[in-house]
């Protein structure tokens, strides 16, 4: 996945819940009582989710960290690569 304009991440079928600084993400298909059913994300990824949720692109999402954590636009847009992509191997979103 290159991070540029224009590519766009969708959660998948997924429940969602933001309670203070972390997000907790369910998918709804699937057997959720089997371990990895239930993510629990810590601070950085729940804002990136909320991201997600409210349709930012992948391009916006790095642009929020190099902001947010004062890194490079490469450390963002490797960083944005890496999480969304852990994100797509456990089925939470698709990149559109």
């Amino acid at each position: 996945m290159q991070v540029v304009a224009g590519v766009s991440v969708r959660t998948r079928k997924t429940v969602s819940q933001i309670a203070g600084d972390r997000a907790v993400v369910v998918p709804v298909c699937g057997d959720a009582a089997q371990p990895g059913g239930v993510y629990t994300l810590n601070e950085s990824a729940s804002a990136i989710w909320s991201m997600i949720e409210s349709g930012s692109s992948v391009a916006q999402v790095a642009a929020y960290l190099q902001t947010e954590y004062g890194i490079s636009a490469q450390q963002a847009a490797e960083d944005t690569k890496e999480f969304l992509a852990a994100l797509a191997d456990e089925g939470l979103v698709e990149l559109a």
